[in-house]
């Protein structure tokens, strides 16, 4: 049977790569198993939550192209998915396994509970809840509650037992009761906290694989005991190894990781990002490195996913980004470079589009192709060095004349004449007329500057 899968992000903040390749290895999937592709706001923590972050985190999946079956705004047979609209589904749930006995009221100060976790601590175990609160008689701890007194609910682990997480990436997991501890479940108006919002849906919604990240894992022995006390069937799991940075440590929100619409606006196209988040952890069976996602689909198997951590290559990804560039009509490389390129004196963006659509490997680079163009910019590090060099000023003077003579040849021949190294001459020049060493090809920059301030401009810089 075709499997059920979610994505499930909090709207705290925009989506980053790490969030989008689980939604990816999500989509991908369902596609290639004909499943169904669930989105699920999880916004039970209102004082972090924004209606405006799950539009933008909805228009990053949109614009990656991850089309759903069923969420908050194409609405399915299991809704709502906001778990903010599902607050009776929760309390239904608390109900039956207060009813049952499998949770109880813990009237603990957080003063008690931050020494027991220093006490865990100094003994190398995981910081677990001593239960203080669980041997309280349910009629004492109601009269507890009804009197004022502030709680949480908590769930009622079996110390002797072990739990088995049967993974699809990283095996069996196995985790000891003892070490896990009761756990909150729930504030004292019911409103559920992480385990058992997302145990709760995941069965009401008939979810039948969870692939997230790793991070999770420790997680899953308590949705576990939730969906068993309540009497539904728990999902497969597959945890992804989450995805690193350049020093070695797990990208998130919190430490900066680029966001989808960061690339958006940097002119990456969406077949390239998709592209490179499905090869951070996961490997083509024909050994291709670019591929659509229609291809990706198609090709797509959790057995293939490695539990070693990928790491992101932002190079990589331009890479990538140039070769899907290339597989663009010209008319629509044009186009998409021309929405990143400013207007410069006497040539339109578009006309800046149509001379540079084949030399860069992301749109948005256009940007810093004309910079110093329409005004040149103060010499920066790499300028001034160029503008330092033993070619230099023969370099300047002999553009100089030949810009004023134009009629006697191009400045790549004056300068090849002069005895002049090219790699040392044209930064200079170019150093001299925009304030940088890099940038547009000599040819290209003259052409949007016209001679006459080309002319101008090296007067400028030999008189300095």
């Amino acid at each position: 049977m075709p499997d059920r899968v979610r994505f499930s992000p909090a709207p705290s903040g925009e989506l980053h790569l790490g969030g989008a390749r689980t939604a990816l290895f999500n989509y991908l999937l369902a596609r290639s198993g004909g499943g169904t592709f669930v989105v699920r706001i999880e916004d039970t923590d209102a004082a972090r939550s924004d209606l405006s972050r799950e539009r933008g985190l909805l228009g990053d999946l949109a614009w990656l192209g991850l089309s759903w079956n069923e969420g908050p705004d194409v609405g399915g047979p299991f809704g709502p998915y906001r778990q903010s609209e599902r607050t009776a589904h929760y309390a239904e749930a608390l109900g039956r396994l207060e009813a049952a006995g499998r949770v109880y009221r813990c009237f603990c100060a957080a003063a008690t509970l931050e020494a027991g976790r220093h006490t865990d601590g100094d003994g190398r175990r995981p910081p677990r809840y001593r239960g203080g609160c669980r041997s309280i008689d349910s009629a004492e701890s109601r009269r507890r509650a009804e009197a004022g007194e502030p709680f949480a609910w908590r769930f009622a682990v079996d110390p002797e037992r072990e739990w088995v997480v049967r993974d699809v990436i990283h095996g069996d997991v196995r985790f000891a009761g003892s070490d896990i501890g009761d756990f909150l479940v729930a504030r004292p108006d019911a409103t559920p906290l992480y385990d058992l919002a997302c145990a709760v849906d995941d069965a009401a919604m008939r979810i039948t694989l969870v692939i997230r990240g790793d991070d999770h894992l420790s997680n899953t022995p308590r949705h576990l005991m939730l969906l068993e006390a309540l009497g539904a069937t728990a999902p497969n799991y597959a945890h992804a190894p989450l995805v690193l940075g350049a020093d070695g440590r797990p990208l998130s929100k919190s430490r900066g990781a680029e966001s989808i619409a960061s690339l958006r606006e940097q002119g990456y196209l969406p077949a390239a990002v998709v592209n490179h988040l499905a090869l951070l952890g996961w490997s083509d069976p024909a050994g291709r490195e670019v591929l659509g996602t229609d291809e990706l689909a198609e090709a797509f198997d959790l057995a293939r996913v490695s539990s070693s951590a990928p790491a992101h290559d932002p190079a990589r990804l331009r890479w990538l980004n140039k070769r899907h560039m290339a597989l663009l009509p010209r008319e629509d490389r044009v186009a998409l470079v021309a929405e990143h390129a400013p207007d410069l004196p006497g040539a339109g963006s578009r006309a800046v589009a149509e001379a540079l659509a084949d030399e860069v490997e992301v749109a948005g680079d256009v940007r810093g192709l004309v910079s110093g163009v329409a005004e040149p910019l103060a010499p920066d590090e790499e300028a001034l060095a160029a503008l330092a060099s033993p070619a230099a000023l023969p370099a300047l003077e002999v553009a100089l004349e030949a810009l004023r003579a134009p009629e006697t040849g191009d400045l790549r021949d004056a300068l090849r004449s002069a005895g002049l190294p090219l790699r040392e001459a044209f930064p200079a020049v170019r150093a001299a007329l925009t304030g940088r060493a890099h940038g547009l090809p000599a040819a290209t920059l003259l052409t949007f500057l016209g001679n006459a301030e080309a002319v101008r401009r090296l007067e400028r810089a030999l008189r300095a």
